[in-house]
């Protein structure tokens, strides 16, 4: 007798498990087994008759019992399950050069003001430009006061970096940083020619130490590159485009900096060459990039 109960309740472990499975085999699921078992034994009897009751007694459900944890499925037609559309930002969408050509001064300040949340402010810099010389003077006041404002950020990214850079100066991570600061702040006119002549000297003894490392970064190479273009150094660019093609070559970037150095510097002949070399290189070219080789590539170095 005392073992009567631990027997029968065995035995009815062993039919929870046999259930669980053949109902898991049956619906292909392993968590509806799963599901059948913790309630046949939370349930003694009850479970297995609630099972049934869910199977046959109502309408066909899911294989795995999702409803009663998921909810119904989700119907887009269903309008309470809809956010409320912000009509006024969903609609009034314009250029921001026609923004600030309306005849409505609110409005232009308005756009102005919007500009302070954008993420990189230097990518919005042309259009606080175009604000500054606004004929409404509260708009050109506030593009003023956001250009002053993004001088000042920038100021303060560009001494952070350098602070770190002096702690830490063999640390490429340290480097890529201000070195890519400091070509976006010469890349702009925020500051005067005085102060951008120095901080481009600055990226230059800067980039010449990220050369002499074991694999500079693809960004170093690249800025160095089109910055050298831009004063018209054809020699030094090809200096750190052969090292920027031979540490990536399947660098698509790096492509397009050889063909400008080519170009500037009107060499045809090695342009030919390697145009007619780009088939042995791994790099996959883009439209962009394909539009450039087609244009410059003769017929005859094919």
């Amino acid at each position: 007798m005392p073992l009567l109960f631990p027997a029968i309740g065995g035995l009815y472990f062993l039919f929870c498990l046999l259930y669980a499975q053949a109902m898991a085999r049956r619906a292909e699921s392993l968590q509806k087994g799963a599901f059948c078992l913790v309630l046949c034994l939370a349930l003694p009897g009850a479970g297995i008759l609630l099972l049934w009751f869910c199977d046959h007694g109502c309408r066909p459900s899911s294989a795995d019992y999702s409803e009663f944890y998921r909810g119904s499925e989700f119907c887009p037609d269903d309008l309470r399950r809809l956010q409320k559309p912000d009509l006024h930002a969903e609609t009034d969408r314009v250029p921001i050069q026609e923004a600030l050509l309306v005849s409505d001064p609110a409005y232009r300040r308005r756009v102005v003001m919007g500009l302070m949340n954008a993420r990189d402010l230097l990518v919005c810099l042309p259009a606080l430009r175009r604000a500054l010389a606004n004929e409404d003077g509260e708009t050109s006041h506030y593009a003023s006061v956001a250009i002053m404002e993004l001088r000042r950020k920038l100021q303060w990214q560009l001494d952070e970096a350098e602070s770190c850079w002096q702690k830490a100066p063999q640390d490429p991570d340290v480097c890529a940083r201000w070195e890519n600061l400091l070509f976006k702040a010469v890349q702009t006119d925020l500051f005067d020619p005085d102060v951008r002549s120095g901080l481009l000297h600055r990226h230059t003894a800067l980039t010449d130490q990220m050369r002499c490392a074991d694999h500079p970064s693809e960004d170093c190479l690249h800025h160095r590159i089109q910055l050298e273009l831009q004063q018209r150094h054809s020699s030094q660019a090809q200096q750190f485009c052969t090292r920027y093609l031979a540490e990536y070559p399947r660098s698509e970037q790096a492509v397009r900096d050889q063909i400008q150095i080519y170009v500037q510097a009107k060499n045809g002949m090695d342009l030919q060459t390697f145009l007619h070399n780009l088939r042995n290189r791994p790099a996959l070219l883009t439209a962009p990039t394909l539009a450039w080789v087609r244009a410059f590539r003769k017929e005859g170095s094919q």
